[in-house]
């Protein structure tokens, strides 16, 4: 992620903003729903949920292979986490 979290919000009378708690401009947007402004603010919030998540299933399973359901999980987390991250581990 170049621009740290939190990010916020910030609509004006012609566009909404995201901008980060140093105030730079993450994005600009004309004509988008609060539910989709906000969404886009929480990104930086929910990789690094994300990034918890799996260490916290990563730490409850390693390679046991009785915890095959929490297993399963790690490679969706993974290609999520990849994809916020533009395709890098």
């Amino acid at each position: 992620m170049t621009t740290p979290g939190p990010w916020a919000v910030s609509p004006t009378k012609h566009r909404t903003l995201i901008v980060s708690a140093q105030g730079f401009w993450v994005a600009e947007m004309q004509d988008v729903s609060p539910e989709d402004a906000a969404l886009m603010a929480s990104a930086p919030a929910m990789l690094a949920a994300l990034q918890k998540t799996r260490t916290m299933v990563w730490h409850m399973t390693g390679d046991d292979a009785t915890c095959a359901p929490w297993n399963a999980l790690l490679p969706h987390i993974d290609a999520a986490i990849a994809n916020a991250k533009g395709g890098q581990p």
